[in-house]
């Protein structure tokens, strides 16, 4: 499956290149967003290039976020108490645990743009369908280090956090053009 589909170096590559491309309007669009899941819906939905610009009303968006954060939250903190418990130094397995069931649900916002009425669901059935879980889970952490660390290394903590976006924006389409949807 990986040699028909990108991976996560590649989505970066042109992520970073479509954010700092002026024509494209995602690097103004970023400064100007304040933080939340409604205003990251919205510069997703620039991104993504959907043509309708009503997005569904904030509550909508943060019953999303906080849904796919949930599920991915609460089996990463059962395995951090149970190798509290028996051994700590499996701690950090709980970090594999998020990203193995947020992987499932990297699709969700884009989905959701596109009008799916189940983008949780949805999301999975076209991970499923274009890559395997262990492989799509490292993608997801490959994407989340350079957002949560990309400001470390002098890019700023926003742009690195638009650009795994984009990267992810970058994977979605690629799952698409390869499930044929």
């Amino acid at each position: 499956m990986r040699s028909r589909l990108a991976d996560a170096a590649g989505w970066l590559a042109r992520a970073r290149a479509g954010f700092d491309d002026p024509a494209t309007g995602l690097a103004a669009a970023a400064g100007s967003a304040r933080l939340g899941f409604l205003d990251g819906a919205r510069w997703m939905a620039l991104a993504l290039g959907c043509p309708r610009t009503d997005v569904a009303p904030a509550g909508y968006w943060w019953r999303l976020g906080l849904g796919k954060y949930g599920l991915a939250t609460a089996p990463a903190l059962v395995t951090a108490a149970m190798a509290w418990a028996w051994l700590p130094a499996l701690l950090p397995l709980a970090i594999v645990v998020f990203y193995a069931v947020e992987a499932r649900m990297v699709f969700a916002f884009p989905l959701a743009l596109h009008g799916h009425a189940a983008p949780l669901r949805q999301s999975h059935r076209l991970l499923r369908a274009t890559a395997g879980s262990a492989w799509a889970t490292w993608q997801v952490m490959r994407i989340a280090a350079v957002m949560l660390f990309g400001g470390i290394g002098g890019g700023g903590a926003r742009r690195s956090w638009c650009i795994g976006c984009l990267a992810v924006v970058e994977w979605y389409r690629d799952a698409r053009l390869r499930a044929g949807t």
